[in-house]
């Protein structure tokens, strides 16, 4: 049996597929057209944050971080990740390994991260591939997490607050003090 291409984007706490949509509970693998995206958060090699949101709820959240948030997160993006550049490269390939094995931005190798994030948008099973997925290290979401406003940053730790028990053991060892990527 070949080893699973996106087993990068399963839950690392039932090592199969995310099911739910975090926000409004939408079966990801049947009910739905709708993409999704997964987000999980890694230190030292271990998952210590992951959630799956459909694209209405990712958009929704999206249009409540503030104008200057976005504008900066295209920015950053238009910058220093060269997303042009990386469709051409990375287009001969439906492997989301290519696309993973190194931070976007500053091009790391991922086995040289301490920290490190990645993302991915799905559709049922399959990845959608252009600008996702991608990983970003620690470093490059710190310089993210600068540009965000209170007001985004708000938003985002409500979001966690609203769908997470609580502070993970390791609270220390999130990017930023606690604050995964939006991604």
């Amino acid at each position: 049996m070949e080893p699973d291409p996106y087993a990068d984007f399963h839950s690392a706490e039932t090592g199969g597929p995310f099911q739910d949509c975090i926000s409004c509970g939408l079966d990801l693998d049947h009910d739905s057209d709708l993409p999704y995206l997964v987000a999980k958060s890694y230190r030292r090699g271990e998952c210590i944050f992951e959630y799956a949101i459909c694209d209405d709820c990712r958009s929704n959240m999206a249009q409540e971080f503030s104008s200057e948030s976005r504008q900066a997160l295209a920015h950053f993006f238009e910058k220093h990740v060269n997303v042009r550049e990386r469709s051409i490269f990375l287009a001969f390939g439906d492997e989301p390994a290519l696309w993973i094995e190194k931070c976007a931005s500053c091009e790391t190798p991922r086995n040289q991260l301490e920290s490190y994030s990645l993302g991915g948008v799905l559709l049922g099973r399959n990845m959608i591939y252009d600008p996702y997925p991608l990983c970003l290290c620690g470093k490059c979401e710190e310089k993210i997490q600068g540009l965000l406003s209170q007001k985004t940053r708000g938003i985002w730790d409500d979001f966690v607050d609203t769908h997470f028990d609580g502070p993970p053991a390791d609270v220390e060892d999130l990017p930023v003090r606690g604050r995964p990527i939006p991604f």
